[in-house]
């Protein structure tokens, strides 16, 4: 078989054709209306808006022709093809190893959120060498073992929502990114542009962005200017990549063309914003927000499934609910016992029978944690042990955060040749 080589050529406007693969104009991309990552051709409408922007493009392949009227156009690749798994990741490290220092990258970029919005209210230019450290750190945890950070994730302040959900997002596309099989540099910018995709809120009035009612169709048309004002943002930082300046003005665009700002079909939305686009969807909808209440990651889930193929990227939809497992790290469960327990880790087999950390008896009353893999138990009639419905942190007393710091405890004693709770501490190993 004939090897692909790589060949960019110049292509007159006037001779472009369905499925060519525009990799870049003959003038600056910020002053188009076309995304800065580059784009498939897949229908007359994008043809005349180049013809009518550019004089000629260049394109991804080979092209041949006399003249436009007898001419054919053969180039390679013509299909839309989105990064493929390249890397195969594998936790380098066990969970108790990394809690400290995913904690500490938990709370910089929960300070560097903070700093950023902040910034950007005051009118001044994000500083992206504050930036960078803190989002390679994050990614480095990750990649390390990502059960950490998304265990922090689950922590919720409510008392900044627009900071603690940029930073989740951060997060969140990382290990999404991990599981889809993003090579580190590239990871980078994914957990960049996740971090960076709302900034553009804070140049929303704060009474609709604070609003805890339904808006009015003006009040409405108003938030749906914060991509807009976010790729205004962006566009003055030096040094950023365009692939962020995309995904802050592109991440509400939906696959049926439907979305806002520009109403862009599937095959016009960056990859890395289609996957931003299911991460925010997933942690706005299992977050507090002014206008609703926080729902179960079950519930999120759901709504990604129903909506696949028209708000969110089908396949990607799919890969996030493999990715989550029904049920995330750090999930508060209760169980067909009445027991409570913190969800683990999801098993690959089962999603619906997880591994888990029992945390209160049946009659909800503190308990010797233990922990329970409901793949292998059944209860006294030979029935599966199974979970009955998820409960938001903080539910019966209970807060993640003592958990995490246990597991710092009982790490630091098993160190110390102390003695430790050995059925919690194998969580934590």
């Amino acid at each position: 078989m004939e090897a692909l080589e790589f060949v960019e050529t110049e292509v007159p406007v006037s001779d472009l054709q369905l499925g060519m693969h525009v990799l870049r104009l003959d003038c600056d991309w910020e002053s188009t209306d076309f995304p800065l990552q580059g784009f498939i051709i897949r229908c007359q409408e994008d043809i005349h808006a180049l013809q009518e922007q550019c004089t000629s493009v260049f394109i991804e392949g080979r092209v041949t022709y006399q003249s436009r009227h007898t001419s054919s156009s053969l180039f390679r690749k013509t299909k839309a093809a989105a990064p493929v798994r390249r890397v195969t990741y594998i936790n380098k490290i066990p969970f108790r190893d990394e809690l400290d220092a995913a904690m500490a990258s938990f709370h910089a970029c929960r300070n560097l959120a903070k700093d950023i919005l902040t910034s950007v209210r005051l009118g001044r230019v994000i500083d992206l060498n504050e930036v960078r450290p803190v989002v390679k750190g994050v990614v480095n945890s990750v990649i390390r073992n990502q059960a950490a950070l998304l265990w922090l994730t689950q922590i919720r302040n409510k008392d900044d929502y627009t900071a603690e959900h940029c930073m989740n997002v951060c997060v969140l596309s990382a290990a999404f990114g991990r599981h889809l099989g993003i090579e580190g540099k590239d990871l980078e910018v994914l957990a960049l542009a996740g971090l960076l995709h709302d900034v553009g809120k804070i140049k929303v009035d704060d009474a609709v962005l604070n609003k805890p009612g339904a808006y009015t169709p003006e009040e409405f048309a108003e938030m749906k200017m914060h991509p807009v004002y976010g790729r205004q943002v962006l566009m003055a930082v030096n040094g950023l990549e365009s692939t962020a300046v995309d995904v802050a003005y592109d991440h509400h665009e939906r696959m049926d063309g439907t979305g806002y700002p520009r109403g862009l079909l599937q095959h016009q939305i960056p990859y890395f914003a289609k996957i931003v686009a299911v991460v925010d969807a997933y942690d706005a909808i299992t977050g507090h927000r002014v206008y609703d209440s926080a729902k179960s990651s079950k519930q999120a889930l759901d709504i990604l499934y129903k909506c696949r193929g028209t708000q969110f990227d089908d396949d990607l939809a799919l890969e996030f609910i493999r990715f989550t497992g029904i049920y995330p790290p750090g999930a508060l469960v209760e169980l067909s016992t009445g027991e409570i327990g913190l969800i683990l880790q999801s098993n690959p087999v089962n999603r619906l029978r997880p591994r888990l950390l029992v945390v209160r008896d049946a009659g909800k009353a503190p308990c010797r944690e233990r922990v329970l893999d409901l793949m292998s138990l059944n209860i006294g009639d030979g029935k599966p042990v199974t979970v009955l419905k998820e409960w938001p942190n903080g539910s019966f007393g209970i807060d993640l955060k003592h958990y995490l710091e246990l597991g710092l405890q009982l790490r630091k004693e098993a160190e110390a040749g102390g003695q430790a709770e050995s059925d919690v501490l194998e969580y934590f190993t």
